[in-house]
C-alpha cells in the first residue's frame, strides 16, 4: 500500500500533471521533432514512438525515422515546457542506478 502525501504535496503534484496534461493535449505536432515529443508523452517508450511514427508514415508514404533520431530529439535541449518535462521524464527514466 502507498503513503499518502501530505495534502500540500497532493496539490503540488495535481496541479504539475494537469499542466502536463494541458501542455501535451494543447500541442501542435507541426514538425517531425514535435511529433516525436508528443507520441512520447502519450506513448513513454521511444522504441514504440518510434514503430507508431514509422506506421504513420508508411501510410502517408514517408521515409521511416530511425531509433537514434528520436532519443537525440528527445534528450536535446528543449524547446517549450512540454519538450523539458518529456526530457526529464526520459533522463530519470534512463538514468543508471550508482552503487
Amino acid at each position: 500500500m502507498r503513503i499518502l502525501p501530505t495534502v500540500y504535496k497532493a496539490k503540488t503534484e495535481i496541479a504539475r500533471l494537469e499542466k502536463y496534461v494541458f501542455l501535451d493535449e494543447s500541442y501542435r505536432e507541426q514538425t517531425l521533432e514535435k511529433q516525436i515529443i508528443k507520441h512520447y508523452a502519450y506513448i513513454g517508450s521511444i522504441s514504440k514512438t518510434v514503430a507508431h511514427l514509422n506506421e504513420k508514415r508508411a501510410n502517408e508514404g514517408l521515409a521511416p525515422i530511425e531509433l537514434a533520431y528520436a532519443k537525440e530529439v528527445i534528450q536535446s535541449k528543449p524547446a517549450d515546457a512540454l519538450h523539458r518535462m518529456v526530457r526529464t521524464r526520459y533522463r530519470q527514466k534512463t538514468r543508471h542506478l550508482q552503487y
